[in-house]
């Protein structure tokens, strides 16, 4: 399984986390910067360099912003959601 990490310490807008996490998906330049965007990139695979499996691990959960808490917060019920579907996303929070 492929292991993406994310530093979020230094993350004020919810621009800050879309930008790491399609650069480290490989995402195309035109993907969106919204859940929808992603959830189309994630589970229809051929979008971005990296397609399920893997697991994102993001550290500074206690020092990002609210609106990037509330955020990656929203992204972990994502990958809830894309679990039980049957895509194998894991996502860990530090």
């Amino acid at each position: 399984m492929q292991q993406i990490t994310l530093s979020g310490e230094h993350w004020t807008t919810p621009y800050d986390f879309y930008h790491d996490l399609l650069r480290s998906l490989g995402a195309p330049n035109w993907h969106g910067h919204n859940l929808d965007a992603l959830w189309d990139s994630i589970t229809g695979g051929d979008i971005n360099q990296v397609n399920p499996p893997f697991r994102v691990t993001i550290s500074g959960i206690d020092v990002m912003s609210p609106n990037c808490k509330i955020l990656v917060g929203r992204f972990a019920a994502m990958v809830s959601d894309a679990r039980a579907k049957g895509y194998v996303i894991e996502i860990g929070c530090l």
